[in-house]
C-alpha cells in the first residue's frame, strides 16, 4: 500500500491510502481512509499539536476508553499486548476488521472479541483511521485537538 495526498490546503491535508499499481481513480468511492491532519508549534506550550478531523478524533477517543488500558498510551504497546503502531504496518484492514470482531491470540495474551460490544462496533472505521495515521507518522504521539472547521 502506498500513502498519497489527496489534497492540500488551508493547513489541512486529506490522505489516500492506494494499493501498489493501482491509481487512485480506479478506486474512487473506495478510499480506505481519508483524514485531515494538520500538526503545528502550539504557541502557548511550545510542543507539537496535531489538529484532526472529526473521525480521527473519535478513533482516537474509542482508543483511549476501550483500547488503552492493554496496548498502552499512544498504541505502542506494553508488556503483554503489542504495539499497534508497529502491528498496523505488517496487517491489512481485513486482517484488523477480523481481529477486532472476533479477538485475537497471541504469543503472550488474548484480545477478546469486540463485535458485541455496541461502543466499539460501530467505531471500527474511526479506530482503523486513527491507528493508520499513528503507523504511518502523519499523527503524532499525545490527544489530537479536533480540528472543526
Amino acid at each position: 500500500m502506498k500513502l498519497r495526498k489527496l489534497l492540500a490546503g488551508a493547513g489541512s491535508v486529506a490522505w489516500l491510502l492506494v494499493a501498489p499499481g493501482i491509481a487512485p481513480s480506479a478506486i474512487a468511492g473506495d478510499i480506505a481512509y481519508e483524514q485531515q491532519i494538520m500538526c503545528e508549534q502550539d504557541a502557548e506550550s511550545g510542543r507539537k499539536v496535531c489538529k484532526v478531523d472529526k473521525k480521527t478524533y473519535i478513533g482516537w477517543r474509542t482508543f483511549s476508553s476501550n483500547c488503552l488500558r492493554c496496548h498502552g498510551q499512544d498504541a505502542v504497546g506494553s508488556t503483554f499486548a503489542p504495539s499497534l503502531v508497529d502491528r498496523m504496518k505488517q496487517i491489512d484492514k481485513e486482517q484488523f476488521m477480523n481481529s477486532l470482531a472476533n479477538g485475537y491470540k497471541g504469543q503472550v495474551g488474548i484480545m477478546p472479541p469486540w463485535k458485541e460490544n455496541p461502543n466499539v462496533t460501530k467505531r471500527y472505521e474511526e479506530l482503523y483511521g486513527y491507528l493508520r495515521a499513528r503507523a504511518d507518522g502523519r499523527l503524532l504521539a499525545g490527544r489530537p485537538k479536533r480540528n472543526d472547521r
